[in-house]
């Protein structure tokens, strides 16, 4: 019998291709729970036999995403992502929003002051849904995004001059305070190891003291946004202001944050504050890592390695599986780190001014 009654509501139970369907009808009356069986058992006739598709709502289509990529790097930008569609849409099926829907959605966002480059991330994250909800046999919108107001800015890496004036903003020598002081120093030590090894400001807030190997002059890391382990080799520079640094600084976190754990974004904030004090006003704490690759490029690095160096896709694997399976590193290695380091080298803030940056290289993340 495909309907019985088990406490006070009816239940209905019926096989279909092998498969068994139970689902209660919350209900008290027979007739209820009859026209449920029937309605569900048109749904398996049209899904099954006629190759007709389910209807997903809006905010499980965002759950169910969430849900599949909780370990990618991306998973962050995707939850605000998803946070601003289900503000903003009612819970309605995915494949009744229209182009109409996502155009007063984005008119919606920029009233509210964000800028187009941000909602454009944001509607990646709304194809990247409708993807996966069709993956899974879902019904999806079609649908056509307009167009961006996006002006791309021109490419920029810091200068010697400029990197000097920042440098002596940095200087905790220059002021009186203990605690602005430290402050300082440790803007001006996280400086040098996004300008020398291209880390993002978020990888230098949370290394640690354990992910530095001095002896064979790299530094480990793991990076969030492209999923991967990766190696820095460390230049010169850098690893003397590592070891000065592991001599004031106890715990785990390179740099510790005030009430425990890693510093926040405020390094950020550090930096930005030296570049204005300095008269760099167009740049930001991203266009350090971006220095980083010019520097690379324009001292004859093939655009194939520097892109491996900043992304760690290519070498990283092989050549830490070859670092930490054995205690001295092969000559290949070691060379290979050598000339990485030389490369990264400022040219004139390190002995090296006959050579000035002729490359630039684009990194968007």
């Amino acid at each position: 019998m495909s309907v019985y009654k088990r406490g006070k509501y009816w239940i209905v139970q019926f096989n279909h291709n092998k498969k068994t369907y139970t689902r209660s009808s919350k209900s008290t009356r027979k007739r209820d729970a009859l026209e449920l069986e029937r309605q569900m058992r048109q749904q398996s006739v049209d899904t099954q036999v006629l190759g007709h598709r389910e209807h997903i709502k809006l905010h499980e289509a965002c759950d169910a995403l969430i849900s599949t990529s909780k370990d990618s790097g991306a998973c962050d930008t995707l939850v605000t992502a998803t946070n601003r569609f289900k503000d903003y849409f009612d819970d309605t099926f995915l494949d009744e929003i229209t182009n109409r829907d996502l155009s007063r959605w984005v008119q919606y966002e920029r009233k509210r002051g964000i800028k187009d480059i941000t909602i454009r991330l944001w509607s990646r994250q709304f194809n990247k849904m409708c993807r996966n909800a069709n993956r899974l046999g879902y019904y999806t919108p079609d649908y056509e995004w307009g167009e961006w107001n996006i002006k791309d800015k021109p490419i920029r890496y810091l200068t010697d001059d400029e990197e000097r004036r920042i440098l002596k903003e940095l200087d905790p020598s220059s002021v009186k305070d203990p605690k602005s002081k430290n402050g300082r120093q440790a803007a001006r030590d996280i400086y040098i190891l996004m300008v020398d090894g291209g880390f993002r400001i978020n990888e230098a807030s949370i290394m640690k003291w354990s992910d530095i190997d001095f002896d064979n002059g790299v530094i480990y890391l793991y990076r969030s946004k492209a999923s991967n382990d990766d190696f820095i080799p460390m230049t010169n520079r850098l690893r003397a202001t590592l070891l000065n640094r592991r001599k004031s600084v106890d715990g785990d976190y390179v740099f510790p944050g005030r009430f425990g754990g890693h510093k926040t974004i405020q390094n950020n904030r550090a930096l930005e504050a030296a570049f204005r004090r300095a008269g760099v006003t167009d740049v930001s704490s991203h266009n350090l890592r971006k220095t980083f690759a010019t520097r690379l490029l324009s001292r004859g690095a093939a655009l194939l390695l520097t892109f491996s160096i900043c992304w760690g896709m290519l070498l990283s694997r092989p050549l830490r599986g070859r670092m930490q399976h054995s205690s001295r590193m092969s000559g290949s290695s070691r060379r290979l780190i050598y000339w990485i380091s030389r490369c990264c080298r400022s040219s004139r803030l390190l002995g090296n001014s006959s050579i000035r940056p002729t490359g630039i290289v684009q990194l968007t993340a």
